[in-house]
């Protein structure tokens, strides 16, 4: 449905929509946590306010479905607070369903200005009001059913299992050994859950019955008796010395902590304004080079005079200016990853609860700051990896718990800063990696020889993952197994000039480990010389600088290698790597970070550090192998910034079985 907006009323879709973002991401997270917590109250009377504001809002713009929407839930958890009504599952997913029938509206809404209409939206409105009347959707129904709608002259103990007590009644006379015969006698799709069915065998094996979960109604028995129980109560002793005990915690699909209440005080500033001031503080930090690269000449070939000093003073203070600007710009563009990790509890639950996995998810830096560009980049590789460990790493609870395992498995994704890099990990405490079924698939899919294989480490099998086309996977599903995803998981992050590493041990679990630049924007780089060339290599991927010594430079078939301290590395030179003349007049050796390995590069020159503002280079130019950008020297040269993964993966192929 299209709608028309004044330009009166566009100033407050605007707010509307940043407002609703801002709900409904928060959203997802509230709910995962109300899932594991039904009886928290401030979470409740949370998600009841929001819904209210969200409802508030775009009724003053007329948005009727998703008002109405917002209404139906905003009644539901009315009940909830008001203990009305208790969460389900069930009741859960259809609650999901609405709120991703609200973002999908929210979205329509920036895009096109349409909204789904009325007509659209009455399914899940039907839903919704069976949540509310407690009927229909399996497992829902009122607390207060529980109390007054039952005509059974039993009630049941505390703490009975809802899946349980629907049992007995359905089964109303049988023990549950007789249930339980009932329930696999019944065809494959009228039976319960493996869950349910789990949960009434492990109540056969405590040896517990029907009798053991059930009393008398309280109003049905004799009143001489209620009276004898409470005096008994009454004339029972206190013991002071007895502590309370803790309630037993319930399963978590996800751990996190309580969002603070406390509001954030923030101005909101267009991206494209932010960009822009980075430009500008990049091309001042340019022209601040330049400065003391004058002084520093004006310095050395004039006498010293109180001017000279005067100057270099000024500009001494000017480059510290530039330099705290330039920190506070860069701070302007960083943005906690909690912005893309409050997505995954949500993803974790849906895909865990479609896999029949019991899973809990602990998320942990959320506040480690990361370059807003390579944030945005970053959810689809997490994503990809984060299934993938459902999937593939953790195990059906049948198999964890022959394994002698907990059956809730546990997938950990943490962030942390290291130096000048963000380090974000993927864990989880599955199956591991089987490396034989990885060599075996490669070899199978011709990416590897079978004598490559034989003389492959786990490491260099746990690289092949990354290779186009590959998957262990025995069949094709909705989840994996195409052969795509974790190739375009490696090239993602090593576009964003970082690496990544697996680890895994068979049984106990994998990990995955991204390292990544604080920034892409401004850089500290290593300038070195190759053919009368100057080019930039940044800092963080280089590991050591040693002398160049043609006795410790070996040949390993076609390739040559650099030995330093008993550690064989991979050996080319700038030339080689550039087609460029290689007149052999090497003078250096520097190490640096490709992937997951160290390569040895030589180079003729060493200038040292200096701190470079990179430039992309232009459309005629962007896709040319083993180039990052260009940067502007201190004297007004231009120099090209090396992106030594791409132009060592040019050669990958070739390397397989000698990296």
């Amino acid at each position: 449905m299209k709608l028309e907006f004044t330009d009166d009323m566009k100033e407050i879709l605007e707010e509307f929509l940043i407002e609703a973002d801002e709900i409904l991401s928060n959203l997802d997270q509230d709910l995962i946590e109300l899932e594991t917590s039904p009886e928290d109250k401030d979470l409740l009377n949370r998600i009841f306010r929001s819904m209210h504001t969200l409802k508030g809002g775009a009724g003053f713009l007329g948005l009727n479905s998703i008002v109405e929407i917002a209404h139906k839930i905003e009644d539901i958890f009315n009940k909830l607070r008001n203990d009305e009504l208790k969460l389900t599952s069930d009741m859960m997913d259809v609650i999901f369903e609405g709120v991703d029938k609200l973002k999908e509206s929210i979205e329509m809404l920036k895009e096109n200005s349409e909204i789904p209409d009325e007509e659209e939206v009455k399914p899940l409105l039907d839903k919704l009001d069976t949540i509310l009347e407690g009927e229909i959707i399996p497992e829902i129904q009122h607390v207060a059913d529980e109390k007054s709608d039952n005509d059974e002259d039993f009630e049941f103990v505390p703490d009975v299992d809802p899946d349980i007590k629907e049992l007995i009644l359905k089964y109303k006379g049988k023990d549950l050994g007789e249930i339980l015969e009932e329930l696999i006698l019944l065809p494959p799709d009228e039976r319960p859950s493996l869950e349910v069915i789990e949960k009434l065998e492990k109540l056969i094996t405590e040896g517990k019955d029907v009798k053991d979960l059930i009393k008398p109604r309280e109003e049905s028995r004799p009143e001489g008796e209620k009276q004898e129980e409470v005096k008994e109560k009454e004339d029972a002793p206190v013991k002071t010395d007895e502590k309370p005990q803790p309630k037993e915690e319930t399963k978590q699909v996800t751990k996190t902590k309580k969002k603070s209440e406390k509001k954030e005080e923030v101005i909101r500033v267009d991206v494209e304004r932010v960009e822009t001031l980075m430009n500008l503080v990049g091309e001042l930090v340019l022209d601040r080079n330049r400065i003391v690269k004058l002084a520093s000449n004006l310095e050395t070939s004039c006498e010293s005079t109180d001017l000279i000093e005067e100057l270099l003073d000024s500009i001494t203070g000017m480059s510290r200016t530039v330099s705290d600007l330039q920190d506070a710009v860069m701070k302007l563009r960083m943005q906690p990853v909690r912005k893309i990790f409050s997505k995954f509890p949500r993803i974790v639950r849906d895909l865990a609860k479609k896999l029949n996995r019991k899973v809990n998810l602990i998320l942990e830096g959320e506040d480690t700051e990361i370059d807003r560009s390579i944030l945005d980049k970053l959810e689809d590789p997490l994503i990809h990896l984060v299934r993938n460990a459902i999937d593939h790493g953790i195990e059906p609870v049948e198999e964890r718990l022959k394994a002698g395992k907990p059956e809730t498995g546990i997938i950990k994704l943490s962030a942390y800063q290291e130096g000048d890099r963000i380090i974000i990990s993927i864990e989880d405490d599955g199956r591991g990696i089987d490396v034989e079924k990885v060599k075996n698939k490669a070899v199978e899919k011709g990416l590897i020889t079978p004598e490559q294989a034989q003389n492959m480490s786990d490491k260099e099998a746990f690289e092949l993952l990354f290779m186009p086309g590959f998957s262990t996977a025995d069949q094709v599903s909705e989840v994996s197994g195409r052969g795509v995803g974790m190739d375009v998981v490696a090239s993602t992050i090593h576009s964003l000039r970082g690496s990544i590493e697996v680890e895994s041990e068979r049984g106990k679990g994998s990990k995955f480990i991204m390292k990544l630049p604080l920034t892409v924007a401004i850089i500290r780089t290593l300038m070195v010389g190759a053919n009368n060339r100057i080019f930039a290599i940044p800092l963080y991927s280089v590991v050591e600088i040693v002398k160049y010594e043609p006795e410790n430079v070996k040949n390993i078939g076609q390739f040559k290698s650099f030995m330093l301290r008993d550690e064989v590395f991979l050996l080319f030179s700038l030339n080689e790597l550039f087609d460029m003349e290689d007149k052999g007049e090497k003078e250096f050796i520097v190490i640096v970070r490709v992937g997951e390995k160290n390569i040895a590069i030589s180079v003729e020159e060493l200038y040292g550090e200096e701190e470079i503002v990179i430039k992309p280079l232009g459309k005629l130019l962007e896709n040319v192998q083993g180039i990052a950008g260009a940067t502007i020297t201190g004297d007004g040269k231009v120099v090209l910034i090396v992106d030594t993964n791409s132009l060592i993966n040019d050669k990958k192929s070739q390397l397989v079985g000698v990296l």
